[in-house]
């Protein structure tokens, strides 16, 4: 008898049409049926375009529900999904995996004369460079001229240093 036996993969998540070159690393089965696939490109939600990896701000997992935070300008602000999973199968564990492995390069920097700016790079499959995002600290105005420009110039310094 082996010791580990492959899960069937349910019709709802076989049914999800795949890119070229897209693997499925992971799935689960809303409450209602839905599917939601964790791929090599990003994620699946149910009735939504794919959310790349780099996309991701923020997941969480407390069963049942796994709640996706896309990234904005404003930390915690980006659009939200919670997903309440009748099965999660991996998903929960391979999400994790996924943001975890698109960042790889990230800091904190205060700003003057207040605020702060999270710098992330984040990969991109098919990118040879990062990706520079900013995200603003709550109560750190992102349309502030000063923030900006502060902004800007942490980007161009990572590009030069970092890629």
């Amino acid at each position: 008898m082996p010791l580990f036996r492959r899960r069937s993969v349910p019709d709802a998540v076989r049914a999800v049409a795949l890119e070229p070159g897209e693997r499925r690393l992971g799935w689960g089965l809303t409450t209602a049926g839905e599917a939601v696939l964790a791929t090599s490109a990003g994620l699946r939600l149910p009735g939504r375009p794919p959310l790349p990896w780099a996309d991701v701000e923020k997941a969480t997992w407390r069963r049942p529900t796994l709640t996706v935070t896309r990234v904005s300008r404003v930390e915690g602000e980006g659009q939200r999904w919670q997903l309440e999973l009748a099965d999660e199968d991996e998903l929960p564990d391979v999400v994790r995996t996924q943001v975890t492995g698109s960042v790889a390069w990230s800091n904190h920097v205060r700003l003057t004369p207040s605020g702060g700016v999270r710098l992330v790079g984040r990969r991109r499959p098919g990118q040879e460079l990062l990706d520079w995002q900013l995200v603003h600290d709550v109560g750190t105005d992102p349309d502030d001229p000063q923030v900006q420009a502060q902004g800007k110039a942490l980007v161009e310094d990572a590009r030069r240093t970092i890629g």
